[in-house]
């Protein structure tokens, strides 16, 4: 059922494959074929759509409401996606399925997960430009990729199947472990379909004449040692199972990889949580999970069950198939290169000719000749200067410029997606009628673009939140921008924050590094000095916007490193339960600036972790008892520096006639701090 499906869709495809590579089949009534002007009318709207809203400069935002702003969770995920779109070259699969969904009404990719060292994934030959030990984006051929006609025609989540075909050399597939029956797989042969052959490409396989493109692949296949497969992904059984061509059973049947699974945390002999040390702070992280040992959980790692992300531009009221974009426009191309054919057919029967007089011709035979190939401002010699006429034939009728306008015109309606040029529009108001649908059409399959990337995204980070599919040297740099580069590996617990994202959609337009830029200088032109905005990092933001990438150069050095460096080891006296204490003539600004960001200390992450699994009842209580410290210390020190303003004749500490007593008090603060935590670690 599924290969009559398909074989009738690649045929209405390739139909339009034809048009796009200027093979017309249609005849036109009274004209030789030879003669036929070939006008692709195709070729210029499948580059519009891809140079306006195939997202051309993606960028991804994400949003975590329930994650403390001081973990800047949010610049972690931002930094991720940017750095996954690099790696897995998203883009370019991007791009080929927007072109896919115009011929054959979806593009379709698939999600993988690359695994680190020998092990490969089906096919075993795409993955050698693929990174290690991370989420992976393919394109698939739609031809491939055979859907349910069971469910409803606009969702997945309740497909039965889907079924992928793939082509895999033989010798890699008898040397994958989980495959079955290995003595009875052999080379597929000439006995698959034109469409197999072709790979599920639309490249001409189901033509009559078979194309090049065609006929190089199905020798290349022919001749080489390889196996025609199947992938079933049974969303209602959550298995996995694959065929080969002529092997009766399956030669894999499998839990499906991107089910969901459970993991027990590991228990010491003593039954005790085991948790992951730092071996150099020893520190305690992650708790440790029996991956070997899972048990059956609801759901997917994978959005409606399945390892694949639809592209679609268009619905349908039955299938999940709409029909392709250009399928709307195949009549209206076929009307314009037959009206442009007989306009060009008229002008050649009606070529321009000329009546010479029988006596000029007798006194001069060459005036013939002359006045065919004369130069411009050649004189003829003639007895009577009348002795030429022009035979005016008429142009070519009005009817047909008028008929190929209109044919314009219900072009624009369908695909346009950006306004008439000057001279396009027979009024304004059809300008503006075509205008508005262009938006209506751009902000409609921007949109399509949009969720293809973000479904993307949400899947590949969703799989790697898996404990099965950590990434080992997923490293990426988590340092704000215009800061020091600081490279952090990411583990799977980076990836289970409940997050939304978003596609900026300004990102279809070239110039979209300008159009942030200003609009952020905007913003700092609104916020400058408004006492709700702290103005240096309005500052900063607006030498970033600038292009400064190392902003701490150029700014003003108002900080106290040695304050910050007590600051930060007063911190680990709180964590290690210990009370702390403010002292006189601190520099309570850099105490409580550093203080604030407590939250983000990894002993202090570790901890909330713990608390968070409810494995571990007193990491709570330490959890609470390091918060109230810390918001008591952080009371304490604006409580002093008000105290100590007041006792200023000018309301503000006097920093400048002390500068070096408060230097010298600081950097004893620090030394007495460090000798209190060294005795600690000794006790």
């Amino acid at each position: 059922m599924l290969d009559r499906y398909y074989a009738d869709l690649q045929k209405k495809w390739e139909e339009l494959h034809r048009i796009y590579d200027l093979k017309f089949d249609k005849r036109i009534r009274d004209i030789d074929p030879v003669d036929v002007v070939k006008i692709c009318r195709f070729y210029p709207i499948v580059r519009q759509v891809l140079g306006t809203v195939a997202l051309n400069y993606p960028k991804m935002a994400f949003s975590v409401d329930e994650a403390p702003k001081e973990l800047n969770v949010e610049d972690t995920l931002d930094a991720t996606a940017q750095a996954l779109m690099r790696i897995t070259s998203m883009k370019s699969h991007a791009h080929q399925c927007v072109f896919d969904a115009l011929f054959t009404g979806y593009g379709v990719a698939r999600v993988d997960f690359n695994p680190a060292g020998d092990e490969i994934i089906p096919p075993y030959t795409t993955n050698d430009d693929m990174a290690e030990d991370v989420a992976q984006i393919t394109r698939m051929a739609p031809g491939f990729v055979h859907i349910d006609p069971v469910g409803s025609p606009h969702r997945m989540g309740d497909k039965r199947y889907i079924r992928e075909k793939m082509w895999i050399p033989r010798e890699m597939l008898l040397k994958d472990p989980e495959i079955q029956h290995k003595k009875d797989i052999r080379a597929t042969g000439s006995d698959a379909s034109p469409q197999e052959l072709g790979r599920g490409e639309i490249n001409g396989s189901t033509e009559t004449q078979e194309s090049e493109d065609a006929r190089a692949k199905r020798e290349s296949l022919l001749n080489g040692d390889f196996v025609l497969c199947e992938r079933w992904h049974m969303r209602m059984d959550g298995r996995l199972v694959m065929f080969a061509k002529g092997v009766e059973q399956p030669i894999m049947d499998i839990e499906h990889p991107f089910k969901k699974q459970s993991f027990p945390q590991v228990l010491d002999a003593q039954g005790t949580p085991v948790y992951e040390v730092d071996e150099v702070t020893g520190e305690l992280g992650d708790p440790v999970l029996d991956v070997d040992n899972p048990s059956p959980a609801p759901g997917w790692l994978v959005e409606q069950g399945f390892p694949f992300i639809f592209l679609r531009f268009d619905l349908h009221h039955s299938s999940f198939i709409p029909n392709a974009h250009l399928r709307y426009l195949e009549d209206i191309q076929d009307g314009i290169v037959e009206q442009i054919t007989r306009a060009s057919d008229l002008l050649k029967r009606t070529s321009r000719m000329a009546s010479i007089a029988e006596s000029e011709l007798e006194n001069n035979p060459e005036l013939g000749e002359i006045y065919k190939t004369g130069s411009d401002g050649e004189l003829l010699k003639m007895l009577d200067p009348n002795a030429i006429r022009v035979l005016d034939q008429g142009s070519v009728p009005p009817d047909v410029y008028n008929y190929y306008n209109l044919l314009r015109q219900q072009e624009q309606e369908i695909a346009a997606l950006s306004p008439p040029q000057a001279g396009e529009a027979d009024s304004a108001t059809e300008a503006a009628i075509v205008a508005s649908v262009a938006q209506i059409n751009g902000n409609w399959m921007e949109a399509s673009v949009s969720a293809f990337y973000e479904t993307c995204m949400r899947n590949m980070m969703q799989i790697m939140g898996d404990p099965r599919y950590e990434p080992a040297n997923f490293a990426i740099n988590v340092s704000p921008s215009g800061s020091e580069k600081v490279l952090r590996v990411l583990k799977a617990a980076d990836f289970l924050w409940n997050f939304q994202v978003e596609t900026r959609v300004g990102s279809t337009q070239p110039l979209y590094a300008e159009l942030e830029r200003d609009r952020t200088m905007q913003f700092v032109a609104y916020a400058s000095q408004r006492p709700n905005f702290d103005q240096k990092e309005i500052d900063k933001l607006a030498a970033q916007a600038n292009g400064i990438e190392d902003v701490d150069k150029v700014m003003a050095d108002d900080s106290n490193p040695e304050a910050q460096r007590a600051a930060q080891l007063e911190h680990q006296l709180v964590f290690t339960g210990q009370n702390i204490d403010v002292l006189p003539e601190q520099d309570h600004q850099a105490h409580i600036g550093i203080h604030q960001a407590y939250q983000q200390d990894p002993f202090y992450i570790n901890l909330r972790q713990r608390a968070q699994s409810g494995l571990d009842p007193s990491a709570g209580q330490m959890v609470q008892a390091v918060d109230q410290k810390m918001q008591a210390h952080m009371q304490a020190h604006a409580q002093a520096e008000q105290q100590e303003q007041s006792q200023s004749p000018t309301g503000r500490p006097n920093i400048n006639t002390n500068q070096d007593s408060l230097i010298s008090q600081v950097r004893s603060d620090a030394q007495g701090i460090s000798e209190v935590a060294q005795m600690d670690a000794a006790r």
